[in-house]
């Protein structure tokens, strides 16, 4: 029996067809395509397997041009996408096939989540960019058998997608080079080409078999671009066999590879996650967005855990949200964790994150069994008096941080900035969590010293976890960062006196009396 259904996975929703029975199999359509492209396969499939033929995100019955809908997703975010799906979906891995530009999609969500994926197969596949060999395109002009009636489908299907959407995906074809994620790919992998593909000849799958482990060729007589409507059965029967191999032979998956897109947004936030324990939250500081943890939570994430960053209203593909205070971004965070089911992880905050996971502790104890902060910003003073600090950290930092900066200021905007940061003001002036474990940059000159005890301290500046993200990373997953002493100004005043050339690096970043020879291990 087939069932045609809608699912959602926020804030997008796509249609599938479902039918058959056994191991599950995806089938991803081409550009402008659907889930018909797949009507003359899914009667021999579902004999032996449970079949969920997409209409992808911006196509099929996704998509009318004439009503305002969601433009193609890129290929990574469509990846993304398909994974949430799969994982809630699902109690197994699941078989992937793509044509066209559904291989291209397929084969960044079997790198970017290989335990998700038991093998793949890839239909006459884009993923190579086309001036590798123009000649092969124009020896394949002659028409394949069928080609004709598939012209009728496809007419239909580019209509709804409309010239936009199929522009956008065109484009996106051309461009990308997947030849350094196909390298990543774990699982076997079958390569089913039409002989007398126009679009995508063959000497692009022997390109491919080249760049992709475990993978093997067969090639379908008869047939161009869209094999498995001009030979159905020879497709279907190559198809099935390659099923039947990879399930009798009891393949071992692979664990998640490491990926830092956005993967989905909830309550209307977005989150970027690696992993799937979602142990470790990462929330970012005033004005910037969850895109410069990358560094950090790869270093987290090959030390076992599975972080997962939201942007917080207001900032970062979440910038529609409002301006709003600490408290209340709590109150949003408590929401959005207990609908993606988060339940007693760690939460690191980095600069004014550190105050929004503060209340979400207080609030929701069982979130968060442990809270982190990294650069601090409680102080005894008025809080403007951290912008003179701010223009010193600046010049502290790597080079690499400011294209993240000036992306999520330019997206924010100034005048949003300005608002948060006031909202912020009062919560900046109260006390700091007695319960939380404190990491700072040696050269961060931002946090007050003299009103936030037992401070880890780490190389780099206020942006210590960009910088040195390994160290930063081992100070959270084994306490392996240096305790220093609390700073004394009487005590900095002797040792000013007793000698001058002492003093090391920023007023702020220590006295004399912190050499390396008085650290002490955590």
């Amino acid at each position: 029996m087939t069932a045609h259904r809608k699912v959602t996975v926020p804030p997008y929703s796509f249609h599938v067809r479902e039918s058959g029975g056994g191991t599950p199999l995806i089938l991803l359509h081409g550009l402008g395509g659907s889930a018909d492209w797949w009507r003359h396969n899914i009667e021999a499939l579902e004999r032996e397997h449970r079949v969920y033929a997409l209409d992808l995100v911006g196509f099929g019955r996704n998509r009318f041009f004439l009503r305002r809908s969601s433009l193609p997703l890129a290929f990574d975010e469509l990846a993304a996408l398909l994974a949430r799906w799969i994982e809630s979906e699902f109690h197994e891995p699941v078989h992937v096939v793509g044509n066209s530009m559904g291989g291209h999609v397929a084969i960044h969500l079997a790198a970017r989540r290989p335990d998700l994926v038991r093998s793949l197969v890839l239909v006459n596949s884009t993923g190579i960019p086309f001036e590798i060999a123009p000649g092969a395109h124009l020896a394949n002009l002659i028409v394949p058998r069928g080609a004709m009636s598939f012209a009728r489908i496809l007419a239909r299907d580019i209509f709804r997608a409309g010239p936009t959407a199929m522009t956008v995906a065109f484009t996106r074809l051309l461009r990308d080079d997947a030849r350094p994620t196909m390298r990543r790919l774990t699982m076997p992998v079958l390569l089913l080409w039409g002989e007398r593909d126009p679009l995508v000849p063959l000497t692009y799958a022997r390109q491919m078999l080249e760049a992709i482990p475990n993978a093997r060729l067969v090639v379908i007589p008869y047939a161009g671009h869209v094999p498995m409507w001009e030979n159905p059965r020879a497709f279907n029967d190559a198809l099935l066999a390659f099923f039947r191999t990879v399930e009798s032979s009891g393949t071992r998956l692979s664990s998640p590879s490491f990926s830092w897109t956005i993967s989905g947004w909830t309550n209307g936030i977005a989150h970027r996650e690696a992993g799937r324990d979602r142990d470790i939250v990462l929330i970012h500081g005033l004005g910037m967005s969850s895109s410069y943890f990358v560094h950090f939570a790869r270093a987290l994430f090959e030390r076992g855990w599975s972080p997962i960053a939201p942007d917080l209203p207001g900032f970062g593909e979440s910038r529609n949200g409002p301006s709003v205070g600490a408290a209340e971004h709590a109150r949003i965070l408590a929401s959005w964790a207990g609908a993606i089911g988060i339940r007693n992880a760690i939460w690191v905050g980095h600069s004014l994150g550190c105050n929004a996971v503060a209340h979400l502790q207080r609030i929701r104890p069982d979130l968060a069994r442990d809270i982190v902060c990294i650069g601090p910003l409680w102080v005894r003073s008025t809080p403007f008096r951290l912008f003179p600090r701010l223009l010193i950290d600046a010049f502290r930092e790597p080079l690499a941080i400011f294209p993240h900066v000036a992306r999520a200021y330019w997206r924010a905007g100034l005048g949003r900035w300005f608002v948060t940061f006031r909202r912020y003001g009062s919560d900046l002036r109260s006390e700091p969590p007695s319960v939380a474990r404190m990491i700072v940059g040696r050269d961060d000159p931002l946090p007050d010293r003299r009103l936030i005890t037992s401070l880890l301290f780490v190389r780099g500046a206020h942006a210590c976890h960009f910088s040195y993200p390994q160290e930063t990373a081992e100070s959270i997953a084994l306490g392996h960062a240096v305790k220093e002493p609390l700073h004394d100004p009487a005590h900095d005043e002797d040792e000013k006196s007793e000698d001058q050339s002492d003093q090391r690096g920023h007023p702020l970043a220590g006295s004399a009396g912190d050499s390396e020879a008085g650290h002490q291990p955590d």
